[in-house]
């Protein structure tokens, strides 16, 4: 794979609702090991990111206490509002304190699965001069292609970092990564993006020279 331009890393929804025991999901009934599980490759790409030094952007899923801003979301997930999944400023809605955001990061909070509805996250990708997205966090099939089938849409090249992304099934994981290879951009491995990352920088010196 070939990372030129200037690609952004978007790390999604890396929050303790999703990740840790305690949030919403493991309150719910869902399996968030697998969100758990890639923490680490995720604060890995973060690593390898800063150095290469990519734009990266934090989203967090971040709901008024009273729901008001869920739309139909409750609908399909009212046992969430029991909990108090992704309620702002309360631990289930913050990020993992593995993957805390540093100076020059971009933090972008949403009220849908996608980051791109009703927020300024185009604008804000636009003024980096990002052309690019290299997506990891949870969930794959949720907001991970969400927010990959609207950049896809806004003509920003698409890559899905396999085993930096989890979903609740692994069935899920893989229909998502499936799709996405078939019509919307290319799936990667964390040391592929590390590799391409390497050969970017590589070209880029040496057209300095």
């Amino acid at each position: 794979m070939k990372l030129d331009g200037q690609p952004a890393l978007v790390v999604v929804d890396m929050q303790n609702g999703f990740c840790k025991p305690g949030g919403f999901m493991n309150k719910i009934g869902l399996d968030y090991t697998a969100s758990a599980a890639v923490i680490e490759p995720v604060a890995r790409l973060v690593g390898i990111a800063r150095q290469a030094g990519l734009p990266i952007v934090f989203t967090r899923y971040w709901l008024k206490p009273d729901y008001s801003d869920a739309g139909l979301l409750l609908e399909l997930l009212p046992a969430a509002m029991e909990h108090g999944g992704m309620v702002r400023e309360t631990w289930d809605g913050d990020l993992v304190e593995e993957l805390q955001p540093q100076s020059g990061d971009e933090l972008l909070d949403k009220t849908r699965h996608s980051a791109f509805h009703e927020t300024d996250f185009d604008e804000r990708l636009k003024r980096l001069g990002v052309d690019a997205l290299v997506i990891c966090g949870v969930t794959t099939n949720v907001c991970v292609e969400a927010t990959a089938r609207d950049g896809f849409a806004r003509d920003y090249r698409i890559v899905i970092v396999s085993d930096a992304t989890a979903a609740v099934t692994p069935g899920m994981h893989t229909g998502t990564l499936t799709t996405i290879e078939y019509c919307m951009g290319e799936v990667a491995t964390v040391d592929e993006v590390q590799e391409a990352l390497a050969n970017r920088s590589a070209q880029q010196t040496a057209g300095t020279r």
